[in-house]
C-alpha cells in the first residue's frame, strides 16, 4: 500500500465527519418548529380528550335520567295494577289453578328427572369410558409389540448374521421389545382406574335399566306437562286477562316483542316449578328457597329460575 493510502481513508472520514455534522446541524435548526408541531399536535389531543370527558358526563348524566324514569315507570305501572285489582271487574286468571292430571304429571315427570339425575351424567359417563379404552389400548399395542418381536426372532433364527434382513430384524426386534416394555408399564398404571371405571359403569348400566320405565314415563310426562301449562299462559296471556301477582313480580304483565320465546319458556317453568313443589305462595314466585334436605334437582331449578329472571330483565 502506497504511503498516500492512509492519507486518502483519513480524509473521506473527515469529510464523512464534516457532512455529518452539517446534516446535524440542519436538524437542530428546524428542531423549534417540529416541536412547536408537536405541541399543537398534543394541544389538539387535549381538546379531544376534554370534549369526550364533557360527553362521558353527558352520556352518564343522560344514563341516570333514564334510570330515574325507568324507576317512575314501573313505580306507575305497579300503582296502575294494585289498582286494577282492586276493582271487582277485573277477574285475575288463576295460573295455579291446575287439575289433578297436571298435578300427577308432575309428580311423573319429577319422579323421572330424580332418577336421572342420580345416574352418570354424560361427562362423567364419557370420561370413565375413556379410562377403560385406554387401558384397553395400552394392551393393544403391547400385544402389536410382541407380535411384532415374534417375527422378527423367526427372520433372525433363519438368517445369517451378515444378511441383511438378519441385520434389519434385529434391528426391529429390539424396537418392537422396548415398545412392548413400555406398553406394559402404561397398562398396569392404567389397569386399576380401568377397573374402578368399569365396574362404576356396569352398577350405572344396571341403574338405568332398573329405571328404564320411570325415565320414558317421566320424559313423557314432562312433555305433556309443558305442552298443556304453556298453552294456559299463552291463552292467558293472548286475551289481556290479569296475571297474578306472584307471576307479574318477575316476569311482568306481558312478553317484550323481543323475547316472546325466551319469556313463555321461563313462564312455563316458572308453572312447572310451582305444579310440581305444590307452591301457593300469593306473592312470591318461587315461594321460600330449598333447603339443603330438599333434592339437588329442586334446589339447581330454583337457582336456574332465579338467573332467567334476572336475565330477562336487563
Amino acid at each position: 500500500m502506497s504511503p498516500a493510502a492512509p492519507d486518502n481513508d483519513l480524509t473521506f472520514t473527515v469529510r464523512q465527519l464534516r457532512n455529518d455534522v452539517d446534516d446535524l446541524g440542519l436538524a437542530i435548526e428546524h428542531l423549534p418548529d417540529r416541536l412547536h408541531s408537536l405541541d399543537g399536535s398534543l394541544d389538539d389531543v387535549r381538546t379531544a380528550l376534554r370534549q369526550v370527558q364533557t360527553r362521558s358526563v353527558e352520556v352518564e348524566a343522560t344514563t341516570h335520567d333514564l334510570s330515574a324514569l325507568v324507576k317512575r315507570l314501573d313505580a306507575r305501572v305497579e300503582w296502575l295494577e294494585r289498582n286494577i285489582r282492586l276493582q271487582a271487574a277485573a277477574a285475575e286468571v288463576e295460573l295455579d289453578d291446575v287439575d289433578q292430571t297436571e298435578v300427577e304429571l308432575a309428580q311423573v315427570a319429577e319422579a323421572g328427572h330424580v332418577a336421572r339425575a342420580e345416574l352418570l351424567s354424560p361427562s362423567a359417563r364419557s370420561a370413565l369410558e375413556a379410562a377403560v379404552a385406554a387401558h384397553a389400548e395400552a394392551v393393544r399395542t403391547q400385544f402389536h409389540h410382541r407380535d411384532v418381536a415374534l417375527a422378527a426372532s423367526e427372520v433372525l433364527v433363519e438368517t445369517v448374521r451378515d444378511d441383511r434382513r438378519h441385520v434389519d430384524a434385529a434391528t426391529e426386534f429390539r424396537a418392537a421389545v422396548a415398545g412392548r416394555d413400555q406398553a406394559r408399564r402404561r397398562s398396569r398404571e392404567l389397569a386399576a382406574p380401568a377397573l374402578e371405571a368399569a365396574a362404576v359403569l356396569k352398577v350405572d348400566e344396571e341403574q338405568q335399566l332398573a329405571v328404564a320405565d320411570v325415565l320414558a314415563q317421566g320424559e313423557h310426562a314432562w312433555a305433556a306437562l309443558q305442552s298443556r301449562l304453556r298453552t294456559r299462559v299463552a291463552d292467558a296471556v293472548g286475551e289481556g286477562a290479569l296475571l297474578p301477582a306472584w307471576f307479574t313480580s318477575v316476569l311482568g304483565p306481558m312478553p317484550s316483542a323481543q323475547n316472546t320465546g325466551a319469556w313463555m319458556d321461563v313462564a312455563t317453568s316458572l308453572l312447572s316449578y310451582r305444579v310440581t313443589y305444590g307452591v301457593t305462595d300469593p306473592l312470591v314466585a318461587l315461594g321460600r328457597a330449598p333447603a339443603e334436605a330438599e333434592t339437588a334437582r329442586r334446589r339447581a331449578w330454583y337457582q336456574q329460575l332465579r338467573r332467567q329472571f334476572g336475565e330477562l330483565q336487563r
